[in-house]
């Protein structure tokens, strides 16, 4: 009798885990991207994969994506973060784009096969937090690695150029000496 109640209970886990992760299905525009060295979540990016960055979807979700002019579809790894400009909801790899036949931004579809588990690889685990602090002086911009500060470590300082960007003012201006 107990093992009945325990298979009832794990089916009932199991129905109740299903529930939880509601279907995601989303339309709009898809564009691509080419430039990069690492993805969001630490991996070396390969444009030519099969991969795609997602505003929110968890790091290792697997979405299908199917362009609504060529009518062709295809299975790819969330492994990054966009697209940063209004508008898009999915960046696709080279790769992905050329497996969809897309010229430049396309309508698409996307449909969620299974979400991810949103942790990161290990070497981005490695990767501590850094916190850009502008100093007085344009020329020179102190980074600050944020864990080694709570704890009393020294700042790293990087040369800036001469150009700053002043917040707000969409203007550039020579830095004084």
């Amino acid at each position: 009798m107990n093992n009945v109640k325990r298979i009832r209970a794990v089916v009932l886990m199991a129905a109740m885990s299903l529930a939880s992760q509601q279907a995601f299905a989303e339309c709009g525009i898809a564009s691509t991207y080419s430039e990069g060295s690492r993805t969001a979540n630490g991996e070396a990016y390969n444009h030519m994969g099969i991969s795609a960055a997602h505003k929110t979807l968890p790091f290792g979700s697997r979405v299908v994506v199917r362009n609504q002019r060529t009518g062709r579809s295809i299975t790819v790894r969330i492994n990054d973060r966009g697209p940063f400009v209004g508008g898009r909801i999915i960046d696709l790899s080279t790769g992905a784009k050329n497996a969809l036949g897309m010229d430049g931004l396309a309508p698409v579809c996307l449909e969620v096969v299974s979400f991810g588990s949103s942790r990161t690889v290990k070497s981005a685990e490695l990767r501590e937090p850094v916190e850009m602090v502008r100093s007085s002086n344009t020329r020179t911009v102190r980074v600050r690695n944020t864990r080694s500060a709570k704890a009393g470590g020294k700042a790293r300082y990087a040369k800036s150029g001469k150009r700053s960007r002043h917040a707000g003012s969409g203007r550039r201006r020579v830095a004084s000496r």
